[in-house]
């Protein structure tokens, strides 16, 4: 999971990882951020694979970044002792 956090841009695979959704969902999701971006006057890359900030993704899904962090690090430690 914090593979995906940790990208500048999400996409909608992206947040389907992240929501445990299936892709309509995803593209639902995307779809509001958008909405957001754009409704206070902010513009969004065009490009063929339509991407949304993952900061406003980890907003919208009200994520805790601090815990995940937390837990991302702990994983590491666990399996750096695993291979020792």
């Amino acid at each position: 999971m914090f593979a995906i956090l940790s990208k500048q841009w999400a996409n909608v695979n992206d947040i389907k990882q992240l929501c445990g959704s299936g892709r309509d969902k995803a593209r639902q999701i995307r779809k509001e951020i958008e909405l957001d971006i754009k409704s206070s006057g902010k513009k969004l890359l065009d490009g063929k694979e339509k991407k949304v900030p993952m900061s406003k993704v980890i907003d919208y899904l009200n994520m805790d970044i601090n815990y995940i962090a937390k837990m991302a690090m702990l994983e590491k430690k666990i399996n750096n002792d695993r291979r020792n």
